[in-house]
């Protein structure tokens, strides 16, 4: 969330740099404007895959849990709120479409009728 926050303000700065180059016609000021927002951009993807990677890591841990106990309704619960989170991450709107519940209701499913054998 900081790393977002850091790239969006760098990317404002970014726009005053460019602006200023074009002020002053000062290609130097413009090519670090250009810089800055490349900079500001790569910072933003990398703080959203971080956080997409500690999500999918909580889910696949909420997981392995309800794997160890299949029976257990609080594991299964905490495995499927762990879903809806790191799939309401995948999406710029934060909305869980219905794929998505079923791909949770699935692995939930999965671990479950697994240990059942």
């Amino acid at each position: 969330m900081l790393g977002r926050l850091i790239g969006f303000i760098l990317l404002i700065v970014c726009f005053f740099v460019l602006y200023l180059g074009s002020v002053w016609e000062n290609s130097w000021m413009t090519f670090l404007g250009i810089l800055l927002g490349a900079g500001s951009a790569i910072l933003i993807v990398i703080s959203r895959m971080k956080q997409n990677l500690v999500l999918l890591e909580g889910y696949k841990a909420a997981l392995r849990e309800l794997s160890k106990k299949p029976g257990d309704k609080g594991a299964m619960e905490k495995a499927h709120t762990a879903g809806i989170e790191y799939y309401k991450s995948k999406r710029d709107n934060q909305k869980l479409l219905p794929m998505d519940e079923h791909m949770i209701q699935h692995d939930i499913t999965q671990i479950v009728n697994k240990r059942k054998r």
